[in-house]
């Protein structure tokens, strides 16, 4: 069954998100997962508040590929970059 990975941020340092996104990227792709939609800057929320700058979906086509990639120590070494240019969640829904 696949999953979803839906990432949303606050933009902390521009800067660094741009590096974390960088290696992150071609990490999830080279693992197998869709990029399902990016929307930088352009949320709108039709009802409550969102509050993301960035919004962010990716398949993958299982639960277990997904922690493969996430529990990763190549994506752990990521984290602290991640943390540093924003905050935000991760959640994970199945198809």
């Amino acid at each position: 069954m696949s999953v979803l990975l839906v990432s949303t941020m606050r933009i902390k340092d521009p800067a660094k998100l741009a590096e974390y996104r960088r290696a992150v990227g071609p990490m999830i792709r080279a693992r197998g997962a869709e990029l399902v939609c990016k929307s930088d800057n352009k949320v709108t929320d039709l009802a409550g508040n969102l509050n993301a700058d960035s919004v962010v979906i990716f398949r993958f086509e299982s639960m277990d590929a997904l922690r493969n990639w996430y529990d990763s120590p190549e994506y752990q070494e990521l984290v602290a970059l991640r943390d540093e240019g924003s905050e935000g969640e991760f959640a994970v829904f199945e198809e």
